[in-house]
């Protein structure tokens, strides 16, 4: 079952009453708020509060049916984007109110739970209406506000609400690895910041991971090759793949796995790949403190272990 970015920063356990998610709007953030929204009105909830997807509960509101769940959006048919009083008391013929599903019993779930997108759209009259509820809520309710611009709620609102800010560079930088090779992602999100690097350079990184590479498979490994190959700008980012490189290879020697690797290190010894480790993190820690040092050296000494 799917993990959650909020299990990091919500005891499950011990959920206040009102939350206001600070965080621009994007499909990702959406998501990753529905999938906390199922886990707490799941009712057959498994071990670390993973919802169960099987339940009524979880079932209605896949089929955006849950009567113990309200969604709130800015009105669409005004001029100017607002989430007014009208809104949020509903119409008793056709929509239920924010404060008839706090006022009545779960039907499906043992909670209920009101979501507020754009929560800065709430107007004077909204606010003040919701300010009830969140002075004298219901047991077993929940209020969640998004908002980006936390700014524009009345003061007693916002010491009402117990506040989260999230970076969107999250789920910025999740897009970004749903997009790219997870040997590669793993590489280049410990070398660089995702959230900074813009397609352009990722497109370039991609070449350089996949020339280096190539570099090393054993019917292409050429020392003179190599050395002038990586004494470029990426020469740190280039060590990182091949002890990435390494570190496989020890793995598939220690569990013994019986598929052919053909890279041009898979056939040293493992005390020599420990040791080749070791000159590589060496050769880093003298990148990164900026030492100076022949780097064309430094590499022929490395690639003498191949």
């Amino acid at each position: 079952m799917k993990h959650n970015y909020f299990e990091k920063l919500l005891n499950f356990e011990d959920l206040s009453h009102a939350y206001l998610f600070e965080c621009k709007p994007s499909k990702k953030f959406n998501e990753e708020i529905n999938i906390l929204i199922k886990k707490i009105l799941c009712v057959d909830r498994q071990e670390n509060f993973m919802f169960c997807d099987l339940c009524s509960s979880c079932k209605s509101l896949n089929s955006q049916a849950n009567p113990d769940f309200l969604e709130i959006f800015p009105d669409e048919d005004l001029k100017t984007k607002v989430i007014g009083i009208k809104t949020l008391r509903g119409d008793k013929k056709k929509n239920r109110g924010v404060v008839d599903i706090m006022s009545e019993t779960a039907l499906l779930s043992d909670a209920k739970l009101i979501k507020i997108n754009d929560a800065e759209l709430l107007n004077e009259w909204a606010q003040g209406h919701l300010l009830k509820l969140l002075e004298e809520p219901p047991k077993n309710s929940y209020i969640f506000l998004l908002s980006h611009k936390p700014s524009k709620l009345n003061k007693t609102i916002l010491s009402r609400l117990n506040r989260i800010k999230i970076d969107p560079s999250f789920f910025e930088n999740e897009d970004i690895k749903n997009k790219l090779d997870p040997l590669f992602y793993e590489i280049f999100s410990r070398e660089f910041d995702p959230s900074s690097i813009d397609i352009t350079e990722i497109e370039k990184l991609k070449s350089i991971y996949a020339e280096t590479i190539d570099s090393l498979e054993e019917f292409n490994f050429s020392k003179t090759r190599a050395l002038d190959l990586w004494n470029d700008d990426y020469l740190n980012f280039r060590l990182s793949i091949l002890k990435q490189n390494i570190f496989n290879v020890l793995s598939n020697k220690y569990k013994k796995n019986s598929f052919e690797d053909s890279s041009a290190i898979s056939s040293i010894s493992e005390d020599k790949l420990f040791l080749f480790l070791e000159e590589i993190i060496s050769f880093q820690a003298l990148l990164a403190n900026r030492v100076p040092v022949n780097k064309k050296i430094q590499l022929s000494s490395i690639f003498d272990f191949v």
